[in-house]
Order: structure tokens, then sequence, then C-alpha cells
């Protein structure tokens, strides 16, 4: 199990977005054979509509 932040950098802006994620992996003879991620989806669609609306706050 992992725990990491993607970010960006929105275009128009330049504002700074960061979004939690926790990611499950199943590994077998060194590889990664399984991946699920997990996010906040509030966060995530209100980054897409700052996104979407050129950096528009909601």
């Amino acid at each position: 199990m992992v725990e990491y932040e993607l970010g960006g950098t929105m275009p128009d802006t330049g504002e700074e977005e960061w979004a939690p994620f926790i990611g499950v992996l199943r590994a077998r003879d060194g590889m990664v054979v399984h991946w699920r991620e997990y996010q906040n989806p509030i966060v995530m669609a209100q980054a897409m509509s700052r996104l979407l609306t050129g950096g528009a706050s909601d």
C-alpha cells in the first residue's frame, strides 16, 4: 500500500493543484501484477472544474 500526492500546474493561472491518492499493489516475483488506486472524487472534481474553466474558483 502506498500513499502519495499527484500534482500539476494550471496552464492559465500557474496555480498548483494537488490531490491525495492511495495505491494498493500486489507483487509477484519482483514485479507489480496488480494496481488499484483510490482518490478523493470531490478534490478531483474541483481540480477538473478549475482546469475546464480556466482556473476560475468554485
